[in-house]
């Protein structure tokens, strides 16, 4: 499998060796996780790293409603984004919570061409949902964005909050957005703000990872003044 499959190596310590070496290329990828757990910065380091070590243009999109404060957070791991901006080679993008999904594909499509972007972060992601209610709609929504995605030959990783727990399958009549995100996504990560390990404070799960023999249980995690660290296992 290992040698077939094209992998989208993220850079980030330890967290490649869990995965056969990165997510599949051209996926789309879901991290998960508390206040605090890290997901905005494994974001940002997959992005620096995709540009400053794989020459992979990336594309940041947000709906908060401050990017600054997200540029001034990436300059504590020294990660100058400002600089890559500059040069095209990231671009950072915020969206209203009512942007249809026919705008944001035209965009996409656009950006995709004009800059060669193969690396797309949202956080987060459950936003593009939030003025849909039925189940259906919001796969149907969902499914027709990451498809495009996945045609235009660009990895996808987004951002989901939630309170920390193992399983993912929801209570029957209790589904939220969230829920719907990952049974889509063709892997799902979670990150834990409190673990007992003795590398870091933290943890990380991959509980799903389509074509690939990855690493199933929690291990340790730290975010270190260079971004996020993960321990790796030796068996």
């Amino acid at each position: 499998m290992e040698g077939v499959v094209d992998r989208c190596p993220t850079g980030i310590v330890g967290f490649d060796r869990l995965c056969q070496g990165g997510f599949v290329r051209n996926s789309d990828n879901l991290i998960v996780g508390g206040p605090g757990s890290g997901k905005t910065t494994f974001l940002l380091q997959f992005l620096w790293n995709g540009v400053t070590k794989f020459e992979e243009n990336g594309l940041y999109c947000s709906f908060e409603p401050d990017i600054v404060e997200v540029l001034n957070d990436a300059m504590s791991y020294g990660w100058d984004f400002t600089k890559l901006s500059s040069e095209g080679k990231i671009h950072f993008l915020r969206f209203s919570p009512k942007t249809s999904v026919s705008d944001l594909k035209k965009e996409f499509t656009s950006l995709i061409s004009k800059f060669n972007i193969r690396r797309i972060c949202f956080d987060p992601v459950s936003v593009l949902a939030l003025n849909l209610e039925e189940q259906g709609k919001i796969r149907e929504t969902m499914f027709e964005l990451t498809s495009l995605l996945k045609r235009l030959k660009v990895t996808t990783v987004s951002a989901d909050e939630t309170i920390e727990y193992e399983s993912f399958h929801p209570v029957e009549g209790e589904w939220t957005k969230t829920d719907i995100l990952r049974f889509l996504s063709d892997s799902v990560t979670l990150l834990y703000e409190s673990a007992s390990s003795k590398f870091g404070d933290r943890a990380i799960r991959i509980v799903k990872m389509r074509r690939t023999a990855h690493e199933r249980r929690a291990v340790g995690m730290r975010i270190t003044s260079s971004g996020v660290e993960v321990w790796t296992p030796s068996s």
